[in-house]
Formats: structure tokens, sequence, C-alpha cells
């Protein structure tokens, strides 16, 4: 099973409602693919989280160019973790592991965006 924050934990994190694929009332949010957009006021973000299957996809977007920045599309994310959720600073932690290999990626969302990507043997 994968790890991810509560529905309310990303409400707080993006300041933001979830768009959802499936809007039916009983259709818990753990199974569900939810869909953020929001803005640091420098870049625009969208975050699409579909926590069941363990997929992560956040796109970054130059607000006054609409130019893309960084797209990261994960298709096996083990831990998604937020490390700050304060007005003015935002970030997580999105953990995968296989076999050997621990992928770490950082994301900051606020004040502006910072992506760092670590790679480690875990013996």
């Amino acid at each position: 099973m994968y790890e991810f924050p509560s529905e309310i934990d990303f409400l707080s994190l993006f300041e933001c409602d979830p768009t959802l694929l499936d809007v039916t009332k009983d259709f818990p949010f753990y199974y569900n693919q939810a869909t953020y957009r929001f803005s640091n006021g420098k870049e625009d973000f969208i975050v699409n989280l579909s926590p069941s299957y363990g997929e992560v996809k956040i796109q970054v977007i130059r607000s006054d160019s609409n130019r893309l920045l960084s797209l990261l599309d994960l298709k096996s994310v083990k831990k998604f973790e937020i490390i700050a959720d304060k007005k003015d600073h935002s970030s997580v932690l999105i953990i995968n592991k296989n076999e050997d290999i621990e992928q770490v990626v950082e994301i900051q969302f606020k004040p502006q965006f910072k992506q760092i990507f670590k790679e480690q043997l875990i013996r």
C-alpha cells in the first residue's frame, strides 16, 4: 500500500479544492484521482494524484511566460510526505524504493519552486 497524506492535508498544502475524476460522494479520496491547480505568484502548478496507484504528476509553469519549467511524472511512489505547510513556505518529499535503490524528490512550492532529486543505494 502506498503512503499518502489525507485529503484534508492536501487541501491545506495546496490551498485549493481538487477536481476529482469520480465525483461520486461515496468514492473515497484514496481511490480517486485528484487534480490541484494553484500558484505561488511566480509559478503555476498542476498536481495530479492517484494515491491508490502510487501515481504523482507535477507540472510547473512559469506564470509570466506560460513556459514549462518542470514535469515530474512518477508511476510508483511509495510515500508522499508533507515536510512544510506554512503560509509562506511549503514543500514535500516523494519517496520511491526499488530493490536496492531509493529515490527521493524534494519539491518546494513556496516561496518559489525548487526541485531536488537524489538516488542512493540501500543495501
